[in-house]
C-alpha cells in the first residue's frame, strides 16, 4: 500500500510542482501573495500533511517570527498567510520549495557574510508596502526539544517601520505524538524527508498564531525575548491560542 500511495502522492507533485514553476515564471518580481499560499495548502494536502492554523492569522502587515523545525515550516507558514520569507541562500536551488520560496519575494541570505543590516533594511523595505514577511529568528533549524534563544538583529525591522511583531508556534504531530521524522538533521536530508512524507501515512502541522507584539517603546532584545516567551508558552498550552 505504501508503494501505490507513494507513486500516486509522487505523481501529483510532480505535475503540482511543474504548475510551481510556470507559476513562478509568469508572476516574475511581482508575487501574488494569495497564488502563493494556494499552492502552499495544495503542496501540504498532496505529502498528507493536515494543517491546523489556531488563532487569528494576520491580515496586514506584519513581521512573522516563529520556531524553526523542518523545511515544511516554509509551506505550512505560507498555507495560513501571505508572508514572504527569510531563508538561507542554498534553499534557493532546492526543488519544490526553493523554486516558490524565490516566487514569493523571500529573501535569501549567506550565513556568515555580514548581511544582517542590509537583510533588516531588505525586510523593513517589504514591511512599507504593506507585506507580511516571516524569519525563523533561532538562525537555524532545531531539534523539536528546545526552542533556541532568538537573534534580535532583524527584529530592528519591526522597530524601524513599527510593524507588529505575530509570534506563530510550529508543533507536527502524527497519531497524537510528536512527528520526529520531519524535523531536519545531519543525518536527514531534504529528499530522504520528501520521500518518506510520500510513502506514509497522513500527518499534522499545527500552528499557533500568538497575540501581536506592539513594537512601540520596545528595543530589538526586548521584542526578541518577547516573541519567544509567547512561543514557549503557545507550544507548552498555557496560551489562549494553544
Amino acid at each position: 500500500m505504501s508503494l501505490i500511495r507513494f507513486i500516486w502522492r509522487f505523481s501529483r507533485l510532480l505535475a503540482h510542482t511543474l504548475r510551481g514553476g510556470w507559476i513562478s515564471l509568469s508572476l516574475g518580481n511581482r508575487p501574488d501573495p494569495q497564488i502563493i499560499s494556494d499552492w502552499s495548502r495544495k503542496l501540504l494536502e498532496i505529502l498528507g500533511i493536515q494543517i491546523h492554523c489556531h488563532g487569528e492569522p494576520p491580515d496586514g502587515p506584519v513581521l512573522i517570527v516563529a520556531n524553526h523545525l523542518s523545511w515544511l515550516d516554509i509551506p505550512a507558514i505560507s498555507a495560513c498567510s501571505h508572508a514572504a520569507f527569510l531563508s538561507k541562500q542554498s534553499i534557493r536551488y532546492w526543488p519544490v520549495v526553493g523554486w516558490f520560496a524565490h516566487a514569493s519575494g523571500t529573501i535569501f541570505i549567506r550565513r556568515g557574510k555580514g548581511e544582517a543590516s542590509e537583510v533588516a533594511a531588505a525586510i523593513g523595505q517589504r514591511l512599507r508596502e504593506n507585506r507580511q514577511f516571516a524569519i525563523f529568528p533561532e538562525g537555524r533549524i532545531g531539534d523539536g526539544r528546545e526552542v533556541r534563544r532568538f537573534f534580535p538583529r532583524l527584529f530592528a525591522a519591526a522597530i524601524d517601520t513599527q510593524t507588529p511583531v505575530l509570534p506563530v508556534a510550529l508543533r507536527y504531530r502524527r497519531h497524537g505524538q510528536p512527528d520526529d521524522t520531519v524535523i531536519y538533521s545531519l543525518d536527514r536530508t531534504f529528499l530522504g524527508i520528501l520521500f518518506h512524507l510520500l510513502a506514509r501515512d497522513g500527518s499534522e502541522v499545527e500552528l499557533y498564531f500568538c497575540d501581536p507584539i506592539d513594537p512601540e517603546g520596545k528595543d530589538r532584545r526586548g521584542l526578541a525575548r518577547e516573541a519567544r516567551e509567547a512561543i514557549l508558552a503557545a507550544l507548552n498550552g498555557t496560551s489562549d491560542g494553544a
